[in-house]
């Protein structure tokens, strides 16, 4: 009699084991699919200038047509059915607002920079998608996170390196162009302190979740 009751109990030990090892995963490989963008959504981004005398990320960005964040926001929710907040204005930082207030002021003005931007053709550009991404840390004794695409777009690359030239001939900031910066957007978080995160280095080892498909 004992023999049954051993191994009922070896197979619910293993049941134990196995089944949380299944379920998580199932997540992973769900995590870890593709994420699917419209092609059109890629291009058309408008440039985007913030009041500097009001808090934010960004002074200067680049702004995606409306239905790229809330589309990717949806995909990262049902994959994950984590509670997250939405950035509300969905933009991808170009010249950061602690870039700006901490000597960029001096010597250039925000309208410049704007124009700059236009001259540089940036809201003609076609941003390509690196990967999905996310960054945890703890806080207050739980962790907070933030989902974002990595993008890839050598033109506004060379425009913060041409900014910084334009800068340190005036008397700014000569390390401005060769910080190292990437193109994050913010997609959502698990809180509304999103400037927090800024600026942010992408470990694509680490960070990248899953690729973005376009078509």
């Amino acid at each position: 009699m004992r023999t049954p009751i051993l191994v009922k109990l070896g197979v619910g030990a293993v049941a134990m084991v196995v089944l949380p090892w299944l379920f998580l995963e199932t997540v992973r490989n769900t995590i870890a699919e593709p994420y699917e963008v419209d092609n059109a959504t890629l291009t058309g981004w408008r440039l985007v200038l913030a009041d500097p005398g009001q808090p934010g990320t960004s002074v200067l960005g680049l702004q995606p047509p409306p239905s790229l964040v809330p589309g990717l926001f949806d995909q990262v929710f049902k994959r994950t059915m984590e509670s997250m907040t939405s950035p509300g204005a969905d933009i991808l930082p170009i010249v950061l607002h602690s870039e700006f207030q901490s000597g960029l002021r001096a010597v250039l003005a925000p309208d410049e920079m704007l124009q700059a931007a236009r001259d540089a053709g940036l809201e003609e550009v076609r941003l390509e998608p690196v990967c999905m991404g996310v960054k945890r840390e703890p806080f207050v004794g739980r962790t907070r996170q933030i989902y974002f695409v990595l993008f890839e777009a050598p033109a506004v690359v060379a425009f913060r390196q041409q900014l910084g030239r334009v800068a340190a001939e005036r008397g700014g900031p000569g390390t401005f162009g060769a910080t190292p910066f990437d193109l994050v957007l913010p997609v959502g978080g698990s809180d509304p302190r999103f400037t927090s995160w800024f600026p942010m280095a992408v470990d694509r080892a680490t960070d990248c979740q899953a690729p973005v498909h376009h078509g």
